[in-house]
């Protein structure tokens, strides 16, 4: 019962290790504006997200077996039912590098936050700008033109004289 939790809290250590380096991953892809990296590095956090909760179903499959066997209703009882031997030591250290792991990943995920938020405020302002220029005219017109008739191309915006 003791390996199997172990093996249990060992995936998701590893899982939340991963899901740390995704949340790298996307860190320099929000840094970069790097869109195509940037949906690659979402879909590989989707598939980690799965495996975690994966992970921690089997973690809880354990916990409910162990719960039947004793009366432990929690994971601390569970633990404090442990014997205080090598077992209990490796699975207190797995639990306290897990909750390291969980604190590190929520930093990052609210600095990648907060990076997501930046750029779509810059795209935002860049939207902002290129509708506001486009009420602009860019096109010449002579002195003449502008004191009774608009021209033909005085309705044209900024893409359409591009073309």
């Amino acid at each position: 019962m003791l390996n199997a939790m172990v093996t249990a809290l060992e995936q998701l250590i590893d899982v939340q290790q991963q899901l740390i380096n995704c949340a790298d991953n996307k860190k320099a892809a929000l840094i970069e504006r790097n869109v195509d990296s940037l949906n690659g590095v979402t879909k590989e956090e989707k598939k980690l997200v799965k495996q975690l909760e994966q992970a921690e179903q089997g973690r809880m499959a354990v916990m409910e077996s162990v719960a039947q066997d004793s009366a432990a209703a929690g994971f601390q009882s569970f633990l404090d039912q442990v014997p205080g031997g090598q077992a209990r030591q490796k699975i207190e250290s797995q639990l306290k590098t897990l909750q390291e792991l969980t604190a590190e990943l929520q930093a990052k995920n609210k600095i990648n936050d907060r990076l997501l938020k930046d750029s779509m405020s810059f795209v935002q302002h860049m939207i902002d700008q290129i509708t506001r220029s486009q009420q602009q005219q860019f096109n010449y017109q002579s002195p003449m033109g502008q004191a009774g008739q608009k021209s033909q191309t005085g309705n044209r915006g900024f893409f359409d004289t591009k073309a």
